[in-house]
């Protein structure tokens, strides 16, 4: 881990010089793209086989919470191809290798919410449909669209960018250089072997190793969650710096001399810390399961969930205690609490950390119930 943390790190000047072009061009600029890639950083959880580094969750989520400490976008963007490499694990190996090792950076990119219909065909599946948050979906070699097929099962289709029509839609207040844009296929074939049957929202591992046991979900919600982690250090990082120098209206005391400042830095500091704690550790003792070979439960996914949920929760408590103390320095459009604080309320609309989608299935597992939702 130490070498991408260090890579991650490294990237911060390249961001520096180049954030000016987010919010106008609404993606990445291609030379951050290929640095990140150049780092190694979208083939974290490409197996070992296919020349990848197959990282351990925890050690992965610390690189993606580097990256969105020093820019939200940029940490959302390396964390879904990144992300997406796991389900190498639950694909032949010509194919994994076809995707991930082929021309191009080997990135796929696309959306679970299964909005696409994919009718069975000879050898494959015959898919339309349009799918909304397509994020860097413009820097993608593959796309996956999530679809439910004529029995109502669920299938991931995986088809080349170049068979996609994406709807330039992404004009929005935070995330705004993630393009997560609409996307579109229609009657498209996909072969049998570029798909990936869902049961109970999980892909079935063709691939040993316990990186491929653990559940989907458990990993998708903390690698969202971890984002808005990343985000929330930027933003106390953004106040200190701030509080250094800034003086409010009416007094000659500094900000960071004033109790309520002081106090104030100490909760966003307390908030994130206690959220990350427990994500960490709900995640690390489903991790030792994978490892021991030992069977992933219900109780594990929603421990690991409600942590998730609860940390960014907790995340975007501490970005709203450091903008409020900015005071009028946090409204300045491209100043990093201005950012901070959209970039971290944009990740928390997500499904996967929303409160009102989550906290009731979690509540159903802890009294016993089956969670009432298929992605859990």
């Amino acid at each position: 881990m130490t070498s991408f943390l260090a890579a991650a790190r490294g990237l911060a000047p390249l961001v520096d010089t180049l954030r000016d072009r987010f919010d106008i061009d609404r993606t990445l600029p291609p030379a951050l793209v290929d640095a990140i890639h150049a780092a190694g950083l979208f083939r974290m959880w490409v197996p070992r086989a296919l020349g990848g580094a197959e990282l351990d969750p925890l050690s992965f989520l610390t690189v993606i919470e580097e990256l969105s400490r020093i820019d939200g976008s940029v940490g959302w963007c390396a964390v879904i191809p990144a992300g997406y490499a796991r389900l190498s694990g639950a694909l032949a190996e010509d194919t994994a290798r076809e995707i991930f090792q082929g021309p191009g950076r080997g990135l796929l990119v696309g959306t679970l919410n299964p909005t696409g219909k994919a009718a069975t065909a000879p050898g494959g599946y015959r898919v339309t449909g349009r799918w909304g948050y397509g994020s860097f979906i413009g820097y993608g070699d593959w796309v996956l669209g999530n679809c439910i097929t004529e029995d109502g099962g669920l299938r991931l289709c995986l088809f080349p960018r170049d068979a996609v029509e994406v709807f330039d839609i992404w004009h929005v207040g935070g995330l705004r250089a993630t393009g997560s844009n609409d996307f579109q296929v229609t009657d498209l074939f996909v072969p049998e072997e570029y798909t990936i049957p869902l049961v109970e929202f999980q892909p079935p591992p063709r691939r040993p190793g316990p990186l491929y046991a653990v559940p989907m979900t458990s990993t998708f919600v903390s690698c969202i969650a971890t984002v808005v982690m990343g985000i929330a250090r930027g933003a106390i990082e953004a106040l200190i710096e701030i509080a250094a120098t800034k003086t409010t209206a009416g007094s000659a005391t500094g900000l960071r001399d004033k109790p309520l400042a002081q106090a104030g830095i100490a909760q966003a500091e307390a908030l994130l810390r206690s959220g990350r704690a427990y994500l960490f550790d709900e995640l690390g003792a489903m991790w030792a399961d994978a490892e021991a070979g030992k069977p992933i439960s219900m109780q594990q996914r929603a421990d690991v969930r409600l942590a998730a949920v609860h940390a960014a929760q907790c995340a975007i408590q501490a970005v709203d205690v450091t903008y409020q103390l900015g005071g009028g320095a946090s409204l300045f459009q491209g100043g990093r609490l201005e950012r901070c604080f959209r970039d971290a309320h944009a990740a928390g609309q997500h499904v996967a950390l929303s409160p009102l989608s989550n906290l009731e299935p979690i509540g159903r597992v802890l009294f016993g119930l089956p969670p009432g939702m298929a992605r859990f």
